[in-house]
């Protein structure tokens, strides 16, 4: 299906609906590489490139660690790397709106909306 690199952003240590999200991700046939908890920009940047990856799907539970998600995709435009892969997030913290606002090209509020997203965004 693709690739996908998924993690929790940095200073964000919840993961129980990230780990949904990888695991349905997996089952739909995506290669999943999971970085865990507490993932920096940088981090996202290296397993991207690493991977090849096709999706980014970023989680943040707080909303004190929800700008994250932001910074990541602002250095994904510095580092010209934006525009070949889909950003999707997730997280008790985020709404449509945020995703909208910050230029991430999907959200879903559920880990099995998520899984259908990651479809979607790469046209299956």
């Amino acid at each position: 299906m693709g690739t996908v690199v998924i993690g929790t952003v940095y200073g964000d240590i919840h993961n129980i609906g990230k780990n949904m999200v990888a695991s349905l991700l997996t089952a739909e046939g995506f290669s999943v590489h999971d970085l865990g908890i507490n993932v920096t920009a940088e981090q996202f940047m290296e397993a991207i490139r690493k991977y090849k990856a096709n999706i980014l799907a970023m989680s943040a539970l707080l909303t004190t660690t929800a700008i994250e998600q932001r910074k990541v995709i602002e250095t994904l435009r510095k580092e010209g790397m934006r525009e070949r892969l889909k950003v999707m997030v997730g997280g008790g913290a985020i709404t449509q709106d945020f995703a909208d606002s910050i230029g991430a090209d999907g959200y879903a509020p559920t880990a099995p909306g998520a899984a259908k997203l990651a479809r979607r965004l790469i046209g299956q």
